[in-house]
């Protein structure tokens, strides 16, 4: 499988389900990472949407999450900062290596 490191800025809400699924693959006998947990929601989300569609009040939070301009930008900030440190932690390693 490709593996591709990247920053996520991932709502609370959402961070919390994805852990108790890590917990859940884990107490299953998995070995599992907080990754692995997340994509498996993604599918099996996907995968339901896809057979049976969307609920009219699943649809109605999702509309009023996505309209949360608040939280998005809080979580974009939050993605900006990741990338900085990122940037910053790659300069000082070139620095201690010269």
């Amino acid at each position: 499988m490709t593996v591709v490191k990247k920053t996520v800025a991932i709502h609370p809400i959402l961070d919390q389900y994805i852990r108790d699924m890590w917990a859940i693959l884990i107490q299953s006998g998995y070995d599992a990472s907080y990754s692995t947990a997340l994509n498996y929601m993604l599918l099996e989300h996907i995968r339901s949407v896809a057979e049976h569609g969307i609920e009219k009040d699943v649809a109605k939070d999702l509309d009023s999450f996505l309209d949360d301009e608040e939280t998005i930008e809080e979580l974009d900030l939050e993605e900006y900062a990741s990338k900085a440190d990122d940037l910053l932690s790659k300069r000082s390693k070139r620095k201690e290596n010269r």
